[in-house]
């Protein structure tokens, strides 16, 4: 099973800050569970590196990983209309990015491992087949 592992988790990984989700991520990976990633999950990492040599390192670690790839112009409209879907249910998703990854995922058939209030809302709405990695 592949596992898309979203920002917030890759940040709390690579600055080693304690989360049971960066926790999490560290046994997929000495486990050499498919951890798989997405160009805007990569962005939103390498956007909050302050410095140079630590972009290099991770800039590596997410080269070596498989990415996961929108298909045109679907994952766009389709992530449009879980926005819709979500609001028309009373619930409010603050980045349009979340659903894109989270319909990435579910297209892919991955598994999320985030700690993003919004994803974990997407998933539980059961508006997707998507399911998120017991932490």
């Amino acid at each position: 099973m592949r596992i898309l592992v979203d920002t917030s988790v890759w940040v709390d990984f690579f600055n080693g800050h304690p989360s049971p989700q960066a926790e999490t991520l560290a046994h997929l990976i000495r486990e050499e569970t498919d951890v798989v990633t997405c160009g805007l999950i990569v962005s939103e990492v390498l956007q909050g590196l302050r410095q140079a040599k630590s972009r290099v390192n991770v800039e590596r670690h997410f080269r070596e990983m498989d990415w996961l790839s929108p298909k045109e112009p679907d994952t766009y409209i389709e992530a449009a209309d879980l926005f819709r879907r979500l609001r028309a249910r009373g619930i409010t998703i603050r980045s349009t990015i979340d659903c894109v990854i989270a319909n990435l995922a579910a297209h892919h058939d991955a598994l999320i491992l985030s700690k993003d209030r919004d994803l974990t809302l997407i998933v539980e709405s059961k508006l997707l087949a998507l399911r998120s990695v017991p932490v």
